[in-house]
């Protein structure tokens, strides 16, 4: 397993990408640094829990999101990032969907 530092760096860059923010925006959000983003995003700092919910907050994931490794997180919490940010049409479609393979496979199997 990766130091966790690394595993919160490399997620923290993930959610702040697909919100599409700049590290100078996130440091905004979050009432950091820019320098202290950079260095958390690099696994060259770690932080205070008062920081690490800062930039959850700022990145409105849940502290887990920011905690395992993307392969390692629990399927309720998959489930919950890919549902995340979509609209309610998306969401109803995208479950919809889902719903529709589980019958399929329980068919075939």
């Amino acid at each position: 397993m990766k130091d966790i530092r690394y595993i919160i760096a490399d997620n923290l860059k993930l959610y702040r990408k697909k919100q599409k923010l700049t590290q100078m925006k996130l440091a905004e959000l979050a009432d950091l640094s820019v320098d202290s983003i950079k260095r958390i995003e690099a696994g060259q700092r770690s932080m205070s829990l008062e920081n690490f919910l800062r930039l959850a907050e700022a990145l409105q994931v849940p502290l887990s999101f920011l905690l395992y490794e993307q392969s390692e997180m629990p399927e309720l919490e998959q489930l919950s990032s890919i549902l995340k940010g979509r609209s309610d049409k998306q969401k109803k479609y995208l479950l919809h969907m889902l719903q529709e393979m589980a019958e399929g496979m329980d068919k075939l199997l």
